[in-house]
């Protein structure tokens, strides 16, 4: 998860240097940052929530089950045995597995874009996140 956040500070700082300093999510808004957008279908096709649905499809292919899959999206849990989870346990070691398992499953989706696309490959490509810390550090310092 830090490496994702890692990689949000970076884009951020790139495509809005004035306003990523102040946010996690900056954008070419009036308030600087994401805010909820609805652009027309034609101009583009996904929505935020999109993406939701997307991760929640992608996870039956990765064999994460429902109720793992609620969890991880941090959904309520339906029932009376949700108050008995000792959720603390299930996210040291088991989401952690789901997720990674949903993880591979997306980036198998995705094919060789993720090692033969450029942009790609420097934005999610195996030390990217090191790369850009370190070439941050010698321009920087100069």
């Amino acid at each position: 998860m830090i490496l994702c956040l890692m990689r949000v500070i970076r884009f951020g700082r790139h495509m809005h240097p004035d306003t990523a300093s102040r946010w996690l999510f900056p954008a070419d808004s009036e308030a600087g940052h994401l805010v909820e957008q609805k652009e027309d279908r034609a101009t583009l096709s996904k929505w935020g929530n999109d993406l939701r649905q997307t991760f929640r499809t992608m996870a039956e292919p990765a064999g994460v089950s429902e109720f793992d899959a609620r969890l991880l999206m941090n959904h309520a849990i339906p029932g009376v045995n949700a108050g008995y989870l000792t959720r603390h346990k299930l996210l040291e070691d088991h989401l952690r597995h789901q997720q990674q398992a949903l993880s591979k499953t997306i980036f198998a989706a995705m094919g060789k874009a993720a090692s033969e696309n450029e942009i790609l490959r420097d934005w999610l490509g195996r030390g990217a996140t090191r790369r850009r810390i370190i070439n941050a550090k010698i321009s920087r310092d100069g």
